[in-house]
């Protein structure tokens, strides 16, 4: 018996090392993608604050210059800050109101730095008032400012920053898989494959005839391993050897027992079949034979049973005792067995009733088989009780019959012997043969 060998390792998903490197740079760029995405995050909140902070910081350098202009209402000069303040880079477009609200110059940056629709191009807006001091420092409010931003400016400002990130990360990334792929590959799918290899070759017959020596440096678990391997195949084998001769010794018993078995189940068959008295057969063997030429009777052969009855047999019993009864019965076996034709079946029906079973035979051939059995009983003085005479019934299986219809017609005939005057032979649907005799 051959040891089950591993299959190719694409069954089992892939070698262990290449699982164990899916696994750990599965690990990894999870790790490298959440740390990447904080550090580019994070450098895009630095720039939104410090766009933020620029732009606030546009009130305290333009908000007086404007306050000014439009409370001189000096359009030129107005018009000339707004101009400077749109060519800012962190700037989309300007405009001033007055305290009415009502718009009194806006100005859009000459060419769009940012396209909107992205992710990150989210404009905002923030509002200044304007208020003017006079030279005796009051306040008078003329109005209010406003500058418009977008989120996309900080974005452009850190896009160098944020390729040098990923960058990093994929080139750091590749490095690894690199190393980790030689060092796995070297300490673990090299010996895994030697081992793989060397227990596929293996079977009953080279189990323990060659250690596993693996090629792989240093001492290590998987060393361990082959050697825990190497003593458990010698153990293996000494089994295997002891389990050969173990099991031909079965084998050997098995066949012994089986004939024993296979004999004694034949010799309970015959048993099952065999009526204990007389050696014949007994009903059950009978029943099952007249059921089969039912079936033979439908193939178009033909079938007769006689019925055969011991005349004043109770009597016997009565005068004599059961023990001599059964001695007649015996000896009445014997002899209608001997007048019984070759492949006929005898056996004991009940009782005093034996009945033979006639394949191939008519109903008039059967009565002459009959009729033998009859002058032979009569003939024979038996020890004790003297000459003895049979009544006899016979019948052909006709077409349809069943086995309880053919039964019936021979018991009819049997019956029509013994209401006659016993010892003769009747044939049903025939009347009495031509040789019916009266007792002696």
């Amino acid at each position: 018996m051959d040891l089950p060998s591993p299959s190719d390792p694409q069954r089992f998903g892939g070698s262990l090392a290449v699982r164990l490197l899916r696994v750990i740079f599965g690990c990894y760029f999870g790790v490298a993608v959440l740390v990447t995405g904080i550090q580019i995050l994070t450098e895009y909140r630095s720039a939104h604050r410090r766009l933020e902070a620029d732009v606030q910081a546009m009130e305290r350098t333009f908000g007086p210059g404007l306050a000014d202009a439009l409370w001189s209402y000096n359009t030129g000069v107005l018009h000339g800050i707004l101009t400077g303040i749109v060519q800012m880079p962190v700037v989309t477009g300007v405009e001033v109101r007055d305290e009415h609200g009502r718009v009194i110059e806006g100005i859009d940056a000459p060419e769009a730095r940012v396209q909107s629709g992205g992710f990150f191009d989210q404009p905002f807006t923030r509002d200044f008032v304007l208020v003017h001091i006079d030279e005796a420092k009051r306040p008078h409010p003329v109005g209010r400012w406003t500058v418009r931003s977008n989120d996309g400016i900080a974005l452009e400002q850190v896009k160098g920053t944020l390729i040098v990130i990923l960058v990093n990360s994929v080139l750091k990334t590749l490095a690894l898989w690199a190393i980790f792929w030689a060092v796995v590959h070297a300490m673990v799918g090299r010996p895994l494959a030697q081992i793989g290899r060397f227990v596929a070759g293996l079977d009953s017959e080279n189990l323990g005839s060659r250690p596993l020596l693996l090629r792989a440096r240093g001492d290590h678990e998987l060393h361990l391993l082959a050697q825990a391997f190497n003593a458990m195949a010698t153990k293996l084998r000494g089994a295997f050897d002891d389990n050969a001769a173990l099991l031909q010794d079965l084998t050997e018993a098995n066949a012994t027992l089986q004939a024993r078995v296979e004999e004694r189940t034949r010799a309970l068959e015959r048993l099952a079949r065999t009526d204990q008295l007389t050696g014949l057969g007994n009903r059950r063997d009978l029943d099952e034979g007249l059921e089969r030429a039912v079936g033979a009777t439908e193939a178009g052969r033909r079938f007769s049973v006689v019925l055969a009855d011991i005349d004043h047999f109770k009597s016997i019993n009565d005068r004599y005792g059961h023990a001599t009864g059964d001695a007649v019965l015996v000896a009445c076996a014997d002899l209608l067995r001997g007048a019984s034709p070759a492949g006929g079946t005898l056996g004991r029906w009940g009782g005093e009733e034996f009945m033979l079973l006639c394949p191939d035979t008519d109903g008039t051939a059967a009565g002459l088989f009959a009729e033998a059995m009859r002058r032979r009983m009569e003939e024979t003085m038996l020890p004790t009780v003297g000459a003895l005479t049979c009544s006899f019934g016979v019948a052909e299986l006709r077409a349809g019959d069943s086995v309880d219809a053919l039964l019936a017609r021979v018991d009819l005939a049997l019956y029509e012997a013994k209401r006659d005057g016993r010892n003769r032979v009747v044939t049903a649907e025939g009347g009495p043969s031509a040789d019916r005799r009266t007792a002696a």
